[in-house]
């Protein structure tokens, strides 16, 4: 537009009905000419949606329908593990919001509609070379019994089949929601213990900089007026989650530059480790100064809550006030391909089909080929060394409902008496894991523990690592020790069953066994401590369960 003796010139008409302006050399032209050029390349875009959509209706119902009966295929296949997730989402409180996850995914693919409405799903089958290797991470998952690994490789497997059905430009529009869908899987209880012992010396260091005396033991703290403790559901893991999972979305909706969602990200994971720690300092502190009047009971969550929602909010404040630009940049589609036959779609999704079966085929015949174990020879090699197959003597017993089989023994001439218990499981496998969290070395609903140690005993060429444990049930106390025994060693490490237990597959020594001992208290532990060294010295306990996978020797009248 130009100006002429008070007059406007009229401007260029182009062919998208807009207005073309020239620049000029002052700002209200140029403001003008931002505005032009934006309102071309909105024209544009609405020409192309329009000369797209209706073209692309058709193949995006057809890869639509493909897509869905992949993930139906998916869900079916893999139900152990996403059953399994979904439990986690539904009893701990801590990934409740996973619930929320799917919505979202979906409310930001829908406001990507008009860009999706340019493109026209293709099929890119050079991503199926993804599925045999996600396969293989989800039966090692399987095979160590670690549930985030078998889970995420589903997500994994659903994110590959999103993009192979609806193709590489699909994904250049919707790349942050598909990736988002890894929120769906529960992780982070590993990071338990070490969120509570920094909560503990947080607290610790406050207390004393604040001279207030207190004593710390473990995650406990004695006050002059009350005790406090540190514990799992106060370590904060809840509040880390959810900002950790609130800050990757709001650095997508709201940054644009690497160093800024870098540095808010940064903040997402350290702002709740502090600010759990300042809520359980103020918590001391409200119940230390109101003589425990306030902030000991059930009211300590509702501040604890309100002091996490308001730490979140601040740092959503903050991190608002440095947002960039949020306007994508105008997205080019490249030109449409030729659409994709109905024989290419059932190809691929047929192909897709296949690799994803034979996963859990592969699964069910490696676990429905184990034999049952032979306990009886266990207590046969046993025999020698006193123990004899009397049941316990007493209330102690421990409770592995998914070992294949179960054998409790008791010494025959010791006094007092102790008792043997093997959980034996002749591969680990769904429903059957020696480190389930429903397995108990004692009934908690009789028994309470006391004190939790670590030791070792020496037993012929290698040393067993035994967990100690003094309980108590009011009227007895009794010594315990476990062990867990898997590919012929011994640990007390769930994590290195885990491992072992991987190895072992391939080293064919696919057997496990929990293993406990007991014993009453009647004096000093260091009594209690050495009987139970000198029964286990007194017969290899290696070599005993190794006894288990020996065939069942038939007796003379055809019994077995």
């Amino acid at each position: 537009m130009t100006i002429s003796n008070g007059q406007a010139s009229p401007p260029h008409i182009t062919s998208t009905g807009y207005p073309e302006y020239e620049p000029e050399h002052s700002a209200g032209s140029l403001w003008l000419g931002d505005c032009a050029r934006s309102h071309q390349i909105q024209a544009r875009t609405m020409t192309a949606i329009a000369e797209a959509g209706p073209g692309n209706a058709k193949p995006w119902r057809d890869h639509g329908i493909a897509l869905a009966t992949i993930i139906v295929l998916i869900a079916l296949a893999f139900h152990d593990a996403l059953s399994a997730a979904l439990q986690v989402w539904i009893v701990s409180p801590t990934y409740s919001h996973c619930f929320l996850i799917v919505p979202i995914v979906a409310w930001l693919v829908w406001e990507k509609r008009d860009t999706l409405a340019m493109i026209k799903p293709a099929v890119a089958p050079r991503f199926l070379w993804f599925v045999p290797f996600l396969l293989v991470l989800w039966w090692l998952g399987e095979l160590s019994s670690i549930n985030e690994v078998r889970q995420y490789a589903v997500v994994a497997l659903i994110q590959v089949m999103i993009v192979t059905l609806l193709g590489v430009e699909v994904l250049r529009v919707i790349w942050f929601p598909i990736l988002f869908l890894l929120f769906l899987v529960p992780t982070g209880e590993y990071l338990i213990a070490p969120m509570q012992r920094f909560a503990t010396r947080f607290v610790d260091i406050s207390l004393n900089l604040l001279h207030i005396p207190h004593y710390t033991e473990g995650t406990s703290f004695e006050l002059t007026n009350g005790r406090f403790e540190i514990a799992e559901a106060c370590a904060g893991l809840r509040f880390l989650v959810a900002t950790v999972t609130l800050g990757v979305l709001f650095s997508y909706l709201v940054f644009r530059k690497i160093h800024k969602v870098a540095l808010f990200l940064f903040a997402s994971v350290v702002v709740p480790l502090i600010g759990n720690g300042l809520r359980c300092v103020g918590i001391i502190l409200i119940a230390h100064f109101t003589n425990n009047e306030y902030g000991a009971g059930a009211d300590h969550i509702v501040y604890g809550w309100g002091f996490n929602v308001a730490i979140l909010l601040i740092l959503i404040l903050l991190g608002s006030f440095f947002r960039d630009d949020v306007h994508d940049a105008t997205f080019v589609p490249r030109p449409n391909p030729k659409p994709d036959t109905f024989k290419q779609l059932a190809m691929v999704v047929a192909i897709a089909a296949v690799l994803i079966s034979t996963g859990p085929a592969f699964a069910w015949w490696h676990n429905s080929r184990g034999a049952q174990p032979n306990l009886a020879a266990v207590a046969a090699y046993l025999q020698p060394g006193g123990w004899r197959e009397k049941g316990n003597t007493g209330n102690w017993s421990p409770y592995f409902p998914g070992a294949d089989a179960q054998l409790m023994l008791s010494t025959a001439s010791a006094t007092p008496v102790i008792d043997l218990f093997v959980g034996y499981y002749s591969r680990p496998r769904t429903g059957h894991t020696m480190t389930a969290h429903l397995n108990q070395a004692w009934d908690n609903t009789v028994w309470s523990r006391v004190t939790n140690d670590a030791g070792t005993t020496p037993q012929g060429q290698q040393n067993i690592r035994f967990r100690e444990s003094v309980i108590n049930s009011g009227y007895e106390k009794r010594l315990v020790w476990s062990t867990y025994w898997v590919n012929d060693r011994f640990t007390i490490s769930p994590m290195a069953v885990k491992l072992l237990q991987t190895r072992a597959v391939f080293e064919g020594r696919e057997s496990q066994a929990f293993v406990a001992l007991s014993t009453p208290i009647d004096g000093p532990v260091e009594d209690a401590r050495a009987r139970l060294a000198r029964q286990v010295s007194a017969v290899d306990l290696s070599l005993a369960l190794d006894r288990a996978d020996m065939p069942a020797t038939p007796s003379h009248d055809g019994a077995t």
